[in-house]
């Protein structure tokens, strides 16, 4: 062929090495280890068989290095912890991001506990004593995947109160145990389970001790399966630990077993000719992570090996750890062959659930293996499942206490348990976390300064020194505008960061893609980036387009703190962010948070979410970027759990988020605060010209643009929110009071926020008569309503971005905004109309409540 020639390319084709290393371990408690796994796993099934639910399979491949990290000590690479006191913050973060194996951790807990419970009752001495309220125990096995108020009544209403038994519920009642794993439980620091969520959390949790300074020996042990590294938090976690250098402090123990819920990983969902080069160690080493790998993740000898190597890696290595174990799904301690006595073991997805009946052959088959190996006789398993709730509860517990009574049948057994606890615990105090800067420091973000009324309203110059360079580091601060300048409310984003972090001494961190400079929070640090060896005390976190695990990250740095004391929070807030129309990928591990900051024993950190670019105002982005629907689903979390914080002039916005931290940072539940802001740097308001001319009324949530004129006929009051529906309605007030329209106008900043203001502020701004009779103007969706209780016809009024239940299509922002119906004239025509045909809907609404008093009568 004419002028062809031959080009170079290069195809890859090899794998990684796996280079074997040797680890000198002592081995002189294995066997201690295999009767604790042996106690911890028929304890399990024995729950799982009375309770008819849960996991098995996953759990139990989990079951030896769940042991190991829990009994190996912290010289061997385990976790440090006091049993006693599990929820000490300065233990090691031990996290079952897999949350369905919970059903392991459980047990082993149990098992542990009552070992603890029965050498106090042996010995008398206090060292072994643990609060009933801080243990679990026994009877909480009938707690299983039952709420508080189930497990409260189960015996009383079975007549089962007195009954000897269950006497250890009369100490403190049963223990409700969830079906995932969630923070409140003993050593776990995380709720597990959902799409790879937990696992994600662990770089934040890991990147936060490296932030306070804590010694080495603090560590981040998280447990998750090959299926959850197919999503996309997990996977990005790949890049964000990297990126955060996390280093040592974060060691994953990966347990694959090739088995998913309902398929294979290699062989079901990938063929099984992609079998060799779909292989994970490989994956992990290609993100520049630091890899070990075991052949048999169930033997105590390369669990040991493995935990302790990782513990002697030099500090230096910023290279995460993952160890990716070789296990069986189903796994248990004396299967040989493919068999548990006759039966044919159950093992890969299929056992995934707890799908056994009652008492089962398979159940019995696994019982009889405990039975002849500790020489104990489980009751009444042979004789097919209970008749009766008494009957079961009664089995249940009967059978529990038959897998205790080995610690009674070999009491050197018990004491290497509780002597191996006390010896855990006495390495989890030490010098190096009693003055961490962070713990001996009341919490900063209560600090007076960032009270709404102390903002100072005029441009502002902040000098501080950087602790590492000892250079003079100025700053100007603008948390107020004068009118007429044209800066948009996206703008005081980092004005309000600069603040936050010069009062509280560069305690809130950021973390947002590489959209950190386009929503405007690349300028709220003070020092630079964050990098653990050269710039060790900046905020402002590298990161890729990974906005699934930078919500996870940002919410594992909040859920950390260095304060004894559960009450208060000492530690970082976080801020992350992207696009309003990409901000659903943040809300799943922002959900999983706010559910673990409800019921955490410690008050945790805030995490501030920004919108950006929120509204049809993204508009030569186009449609695919459009914030219209997506913001919505920061709504959708109980009420006061989280602050929606919706910003339409620049003088709205430090008193609306300085409100919103006042709040947060005093009330536990508040845990989340969401900054929805537009794109268009439109002119700062004239405040004196608005019905509250009050710089700082944005912090009363909702507040008055125009109060009727008392002069005139009233025509119903319009709800507004958003950035070019405000400026808009208020550029059309000239014209509507030409055609002597005479509405009130109130702008909805957060309803968040106006549910704290006083009971009489709230009846003056929103009355009844106020929302029957309404309208409503939004950039985002007609579907949720500004403000709740609306009246019936309140929609058939207003506008939004989707009036024509159409979606929106791209061009130049007044392209956009005159196809979305938010221009001046738009605006003006509907609002006109609203209080032309207010007689007409007053007399609708008038027979509306008439039929609904005589439903005889015609409408």
């Amino acid at each position: 062929m004419a002028n062809s020639r031959t080009i170079n390319i290069k195809h890859v084709q090899s794998n990684v090495n796996y280079a074997p290393r040797q680890v000198q371990i002592s081995d002189a408690d294995t066997e201690e280890l295999k009767d604790v796994v042996f106690l911890n796993t028929m304890m399990m099934v024995v729950m799982c068989n009375y309770a008819q639910t849960g996991h098995l399979g996953g759990p139990l491949s989990y079951a030896p290095a769940n042991v190991a990290v829990h009994l190996l000590g912290p010289e061997n690479g385990g976790l440090r912890y006091d049993i006693r006191n599990p929820k000490n913050a300065f233990s090691d973060k031990f996290l079952l991001a897999g949350g369905h194996c919970i059903p392991v951790c459980y047990s082993l807990w149990i098992v542990l506990y009552e070992a603890m419970r029965k050498e106090y009752e042996a010995t008398g001495d206090r060292r072994f004593y643990c609060d009933p309220n801080v243990a679990m125990l026994g009877v909480d096995t009938l707690g299983f995947r039952r709420n508080h108020d189930a497990v409260e009544s189960i015996l009383a209403k079975n007549n089962l109160a007195d009954h000897p038994l269950f006497a250890e519920a009369k100490i403190r009642g049963i223990r409700a145990l969830m079906g995932h794993s969630e923070s409140t439980d003993v050593t776990n620091d995380v709720n597990g389970g959902p799409s790879g969520v937990g696992v994600a959390k662990s770089v934040g949790k890991a990147l936060f001790w490296d932030m306070a300074g804590a010694p080495e020996a603090l560590k981040v042990i998280a447990f998750e399966g090959e299926f959850a590294f197919t999503e996309g938090h997990a996977q990005e976690l790949k890049t964000a630990a990297l990126a955060q250098q996390v280093g040592k402090r974060l060691r994953i123990f990966l347990s694959e077993n090739n088995a998913g819920i309902d398929d294979s990983l290699v062989g079901g969902v990938i063929h099984e000719k992609y079998g060799k080069q779909y292989d994970i160690p490989n994956q992990f080493y290609s993100y520049g992570w630091n890899v070990f790998y075991l052949d048999d993740g169930s033997d105590f000898r390369q669990l040991t090996a493995v935990f302790k190597e990782m513990e002697n890696w030099p500090q230096s290595d910023r290279r995460p750890m993952v160890v990716v174990a070789k296990t069986i799904k189903g796994w248990w301690p004396t299967a040989s062959d493919g068999k548990i006595g006759s039966q044919k073991q159950l093992i890969g997805y299929p056992s995934h659930p707890y799908g056994l009946k009652m008492n089962s052959d398979y159940f019995v088959a696994l019982a009889e293996s405990f039975e002849k190996k500790y020489g104990v006789q489980f009751v009444g398993i042979r004789n097919g499942p209970t008749k009766t709730e008494v009957d079961r509860l009664v089995q249940l517990k009967t059978n529990v206490d038959v897998v205790l009574s080995v610690l009674d049948k070999q009491p050197h057994l018990r004491k290497w348990i509780t002597s191996r606890l006390l010896h855990i615990a006495s390495t989890v105090e030490s010098p190096g976390f009693a003055n961490l800067p962070w713990s001996t420091r009341a919490d900063p973000f209560k600090d007076q300064r960032l009270r709404v009324e102390n903002l100072p309203e005029k441009e502002f110059e902040i000098v501080v020194t950087h602790p590492t360079t000892g250079k003079e580091v100025k700053k100007k601060i603008k948390l107020f505008a004068k009118a007429g300048e044209a800066l948009g409310p996206r703008r005081v984003t980092s004005e309000i960061g600069k603040w936050i972090n010069y009062v509280t001494n560069n305690r809130l961190v950021t973390v947002a893609a590489d959209l950190s400079n386009s929503i405007n929070i690349e300028e709220m640090n003070l020092l630079g980036h964050y990098d653990p060896d050269t710039n060790p005390h900046a905020t402002r976190l590298k990161s890729g387009i990974t906005e699934a695990v930078n919500a996870a990250m940002a919410a594992g740095l909040a859920s950390q703190t260095t304060y004894a004391n559960k009450h208060e929070h000492r530690g970082v807030w976080s801020v992350t962010g992207t696009y309003g129309a990409f901000t659903p990928l943040m809300y799943l591990p922002m959900r999983i948070f706010s559910q673990q900051n409800q019921d955490s024993p410690f008050a945790l950190g805030v995490v501030t979410i920004v919108a950006g670019h929120s509204g049809p105002e993204t508009a030569a982005d186009a449609r695919s970027h459009f914030g219209i629907y997506s913001p919505n689903v920061w709504t959708l979390f109980p009420r006061g759990q989280v602050i929606n914080l919706h910003l339409w002039d620049y003088n709205d916005a430090a008193p609306a988020y300085f409100a919103a931290l006042q709040i947060a940072a005093r009330i536990k539940e508040a845990g989340i605060i969401v900054i929805h802001v537009a794109r268009p740097d439109f002119p700062v308001v004239d405040r004196s010209k608005l019905a509250d001319t009050d710089i700082r009324a944005a912090a009363k949530g909702l507040y008055l643009i125009r109060e009727f004129d008392p002069s005139k006929p009233q025509h119903g009051t319009v709800f507004v929110q958003g950035t070019c529906s405000t400026v808009n309605l208020i550029k059309a007030l000239p014209l509507l009071e030409k055609e002597n329209v005479n509405v009130r106008i109130v702008s909805v900043i957060s309803e968040d926020l106006f549910r704290h203001q006083p009971k009489e502020y709230q009846r003056r701004i929103v009355t009844d008569a106020s929302l029957l009779d309404s309208m409503f103007i939004t950039s985002m969706t007609k579907r949720i309503h500004p403000i709740p209780n609306l009246g019936p016809l309140a929609e058939e009024y207003s506008l939004s971005a989707d009036f024509d239940d159409r979606w929106r299509s791209g061009g130049s922002e007044s392209d956009i905004i005159a196809e979305a119906r938010l221009d001046l004239d738009s605006i003006f025509k509907a609002v006109k109309r609203f209080a032309n045909e207010r007689p007409d809907r007053l007399k609708r609404l008038e027979a509306a409540l008439s039929f609904s008093r005589n439903p005889t009568a015609r409408l």
